[in-house]
């Protein structure tokens, strides 16, 4: 009996060589990186389990993170910026998740396909001016299709590159949020600490997106409806996620909100007038 209890006590304390940091340690986890003691082979099963841990487990899992989004996103919030992450998917990784879905979504239901007819359609636009010589027509001519072939590119860019787009349009998001809701809070948070309610108010406008393209299966104009109101979608994902962090009333909130997509959509618009007058002016001098 005693011989037995002396080799469980063994066993229980057989060292182990973490294979991710080199760090000998007893125990289940490395102390050092917390890496699991029992790390084998991929194996096909280990994959399988894993997906399904990433999405059901409350210890990090999407479904609980999507959950809490849903049902107490300002609490959520306020939890993962006061510490309590571990349970929480991350927000850039919950966005990359939600933007991947939204495009597997919109390849199936073909929600996209009449923005790329657009895009089409905008790519085959050819002008000439009457009154003018041959050669004036010619120069007219060549400058426009060369503005107009930069429209197309931009137009393909966002078209292919949704992450991209959503990941770039996150600064414009951050400087609107930091000016509307108030110099006292600019100095509460980080700019970081905004990114991280700005992320996940994303999340919930991307998956808004799957919706309109699972209602494209169904009723196309209903569709192109729940589309046009993509800035109220921003409006209430802002809302909802900035209320219990800013300490605000649910209309101040609102109203705050209403502000920061204002401000987003009007200073995107200046960087894109801006990009095409410049365009027209290099095409002028160079052309």
């Amino acid at each position: 009996m005693q011989n037995k209890i002396q080799t469980e006590v063994e066993a229980q304390a057989k060292t182990t060589h973490c294979l991710n940091c080199g760090t000998e340690f007893e125990g289940n986890f490395c102390p050092e990186c917390g890496q699991n003691a029992e790390t084998g082979r991929f194996t096909m099963r280990f994959i399988f389990e894993n997906l399904i841990a990433a999405f059901t487990s409350k210890d990090g899992g999407v479904w609980f993170t999507l959950k809490n989004l849903f049902t107490r996103p300002g609490l959520m919030i306020v939890e993962i910026l006061n510490g309590k992450r571990r349970k929480y998917f991350s927000p850039f990784p919950m966005l990359f998740f939600a933007l991947t879905v939204y495009i597997l979504l919109a390849s199936v239901t073909g929600s996209r396909d009449e923005y790329r007819q657009a895009e089409q359609s905008y790519s085959n636009i050819e002008i000439t001016k009457d009154g003018e010589s041959d050669e004036q027509s010619m120069d007219y001519t060549e400058r426009y299709n060369r503005v107009r072939k930069m429209g197309s590119n931009c137009i393909k860019f966002y078209n292919n590159h949704y992450t991209v787009v959503f990941m770039l349009t996150l600064p414009l998001f951050l400087f609107a949020a930091r000016v509307c809701f108030g110099k006292s809070n600019r100095k509460r948070y980080y700019r970081a600490e905004y990114l991280v309610a700005i992320t996940y108010s994303m999340v919930m406008v991307v998956i808004y997106l799957w919706f309109v393209s699972l209602m494209y299966l169904i009723s196309q104009s209903i569709s192109d409806r729940m589309s046009s109101f993509m800035p109220f979608a921003f409006v209430v994902a802002f809302t909802v996620c900035f209320r219990k962090m800013m300490g605000f009333g649910i209309k101040k909130t609102a109203w705050r909100s209403l502000l920061t997509v204002a401000l987003y959509y009007t200073t995107l618009g200046f960087i894109a007038l801006i990009s095409i007058v410049f365009g027209i002016i290099v095409l002028k001098k160079f052309v």
